[in-house]
């Protein structure tokens, strides 16, 4: 009757893991880490406010614009919101939070009213939080009510409840009897029409060595022990004119008492097994877990054997289990086919307690295969992770680092330790007849996995990984990874040769213009100004006054037309940079834009800065002449200073201005409908540089390029 409430004490399935929906890498990274730690930290002694705290923590920076996001979490009336929550907020997405189909409240993440949500990813990154909040709120109405301090609430209640229910019909005399149940410090009682009497049979009940005698003497009493304390009383109290039906009703009394405490056990069994069951544990570690706390719920526990066999693998209470054949056995299934089984053994002549021992079984059983599902969960999520933060990491350095070999030392750094053998993992990159490798020894090597290399649709190479013989592959994940590495690396190579070729195409278009304008067009328009002088003359000599005029006003605008493109030849055609090196071109530079337009061009030598390397050299000052022309152009600047300084290994290259600003830029990535921008952010990416484009505090903008100071000059091609 009473064992029953066993299975109500189970708590439901852990929540299915959600897919990871984001389109962007780094997007992908932040929504499978958010759900990955919020998973981790949502135990089940966790308070609910706590929990709210954990997901706001995780959530808001997974979010696309998290400095300006912000969280609620309404449940039954009550109300959680992260720490730079406005009220009035209405621009929302939210989610729903239902659990045992009763909607119970909502997750819902604020935008301001000006900022649009990124879709469906977004929506999707919420839904799996609040799902993942119903799987926790389910299992914590399950467990809250199990704890050791014994708040056992609804099943105590219920089971309490059931007593009341076939006890008191059964006594002599159900009118006048009154029924206690007194539980560590929870009584419950139920009564008859009489409820004053004093007169009483007692039969006690474990835990704590506390026993709440008030003083009576006519009585019966059966103590049960459970994990050897006493934790309270079954009393049943009669008028003093009502006698006991001895020894029936005592018989009665301690067969419920019997009752109450194996489901005691049967409930402490599950919850220190659903407690103690953490993911970080070995499958080892979980089945010792379950022999500790399974034995002692048993009703012979010091003869009983259990025995827990999955796929190829068996754990024992004992070694002498072989050769026995009284059992009861609960079969174990996961990814939907049965991966062995949970076995009870007792000698021949002890009877199993059925059908409490059999359910017992069946429940470890349930909270087994929830485990092993959560656990491969857990993993398959902590190994994509791993995955993600590979394939993340090696793109960032792609974008980064100049020379090949720097490229490949840093998808070593990543690929090796995301192996399932890391320790033992060797990894070779083979291009363009160079080898890179992440040991140094790697002299006949055979197991291994590889990936080739094309570039522009021609072999190239391969990305090869090994492992010692006695090491078997993760198939497919491992492939698929090393698969991933290839094709980013040809993306990065093809993507780095693109580059160069735009800026090399740039740089001879703007060499032939400017070699054009010196040399052709601005002879030819000297040409024109001097006929036009010689034509002046000639047309005074004549009387033709007004023709004199004409003639002589268009020898001046050849002569500034002569002047102009000899301004923009050095513009295109740097002499002082190929002559007298990178400060000089800088300085001759903000010389000719303070002539030119009028305006104050300063440049700024912090300290020596020695540039060796021409192609560096040019690419700076390429970014500099970039950056003044947009503060001229876009910003209508009054004010620019031009830096250049070196500090501790680094090299700083800044372009301040005192305009309006650019707008409709992604400073990070030089997005913009012009190409300037984005030839900007190719030069600094072959020389391994960021640029930003900064607004300043004062008004303007600046552009600041950061760089490792180059010692020799650098390669990308292998």
């Amino acid at each position: 009757m009473i064992s029953e409430n066993v299975r109500g004490a189970i708590a439901p399935p852990y929540g299915k893991a959600p897919e990871n929906t984001g389109k962007k890498l780094g997007e992908r990274l932040k929504d499978a880490t958010c759900l990955y730690e919020n998973r981790r930290h949502m135990g089940p002694e966790l308070p609910l406010d706590d929990t709210c705290r954990q997901i706001f923590d995780h959530l808001i920076p997974a979010m696309h614009f998290p400095a300006i996001a912000s969280a609620m979490i309404e449940l039954d009336g009550k109300r959680f919101t992260s720490e730079n929550y406005r009220e009035g907020s209405t621009h929302q997405l939210h989610a729903s939070i239902a659990v045992h189909d009763r909607l119970c409240g909502h997750l819902r993440v604020f935008y301001p009213d000006n900022t649009s949500f990124l879709l469906p990813e977004e929506q999707d990154l919420i839904d799996s939080i609040a799902r993942d909040l119903e799987g926790w709120l389910k299992e914590i109405n399950f467990l809250y009510e199990i704890r050791r301090d014994a708040e056992l609430e609804l099943p105590l209640e219920d089971v309490c409840e059931q007593i009341f229910e076939h006890l008191i019909p059964a006594l002599r005399f159900p009118k006048s009897a009154t029924v206690v149940i007194e539980l560590d410090d929870r009584r419950f009682v139920g009564e008859g029409q009489g409820h004053d009497g004093t007169h009483e049979l007692r039969s006690k009940i474990s835990a704590d060595n506390k026993l709440c005698d008030q003083g009576r003497t006519h009585e019966l009493q059966s103590e049960i022990v459970m994990n050897k304390k006493l934790c309270g009383h079954l009393r049943v109290i009669y008028p003093e004119d009502a006698p006991f039906l001895l020894p029936e009703e005592q018989e009665l009394i301690d067969a419920i008492v019997s009752d109450l405490e194996r489901w005691l056990k049967e409930v402490n069994c599950l919850y220190e097994i659903r407690r103690g069951a953490g993911l970080d544990l070995s499958l080892e570690e979980v089945c010792q877990q379950i022999f500790s706390h399974l034995i002692p719920a048993l009703q012979f526990p010091e003869v009983a054997t259990v025995v827990i066999e999955l796929d190829d693998r068996r754990f024992a209470t004992g070694l002498d289990e072989q050769g026995l054949t009284h059992e009861l056995h609960s079969k174990i299934s996961a990814d939907s086919r049965l991966r062995g089984q949970l076995r009870l053994f007792y000698p021949l002549e002890k009877p199993f307690l059925l059908p409490e021992e059999q359910r017992l079984m069946d429940a470890l059983v349930t909270e087994l295969e929830k485990w092993l599902e959560a656990k491969k969960i857990n993993e398959t999520l902590s190994r994509r992770l791993e995955e993600i933060t590979c394939l993340y990491e090696i793109r960032r350095s792609l974008g980064l680092e100049v020379s090949l070999d720097n490229v490949c030392q840093h998808i070593f750094t990543h690929l090796v330790p995301a192996m399932k053998f890391p320790e033992a993992a060797t990894a070779i990159i083979e291009l363009e007849g160079r080898r890179f490798t992440s040991k140094p020894h790697v002299q006949g090597l055979t197991h291994e996995l590889q990936s080739i290399i094309t570039i522009n649709k021609r072999f190239s190479g391969q990305l090869r990984v090994f492992y010692p013989e006695d090491k078997p592959f993760r198939l497919p994940e491992e492939q698929r990874l090393i698969d991933a590495v290839a094709r980013d690396l040809e993306r990065g190579i093809e993507g780095k040769h693109l580059e160069e070729t735009l800026v090399s195409v740039a740089e001879k278009y703007q060499r032939t213009i400017g070699q054009e304008l010196h040399d052709n067009l601005g002879q030819q328009i000297a040409s024109i100004g001097f006929q036009a002088e010689a034509l002046t003359q000639d047309m005074a000599a004549c009387g033709s006054a007004e023709a004199a005029k004409v003639a002589a006003s268009i020898a001046t605008q050849a002569q500034s037309a002569v002047a102009r493109c000899k301004e923009i030849a050095q513009g295109l055609l740097p002499f002082e940079l190929e002559t007298y090196g990178l400060m000089i071109a800088l300085q001759a530079l903000a010389d000719r834009v303070a002539e030119a337009y009028k305006i104050s061009c300063e440049f700024v030598q912090e300290n020596d800065v020695a540039i060796k390397d021409n192609n560096i050299a040019l690419n700076l000052y390429r970014i500099a002449q970039e950056a003044t022309s947009n503060a001229l152009r876009h910003g209508g600047a009054h004010r620019i200073v031009i830096s250049l300084s070196s500090d501790s290994g680094m090299l700083y290259l800044s372009i301040c201005d005192d305009g309006s600003g650019i707008s409709g830029i992604d400073t990070a990535h030089g997005s913009a409908v012009g190409v300037g921008i984005k030839i900007m952010h190719y030069r600094a990416r072959q020389l391994g540089a960021t640029v930003n484009l900064l607004s300043r505090p004062e008004g303007g903008t600046e552009v600041r390029l950061e760089m490792r100071a180059p010692e020799e000059p650098q390669a990308w091609k292998p």
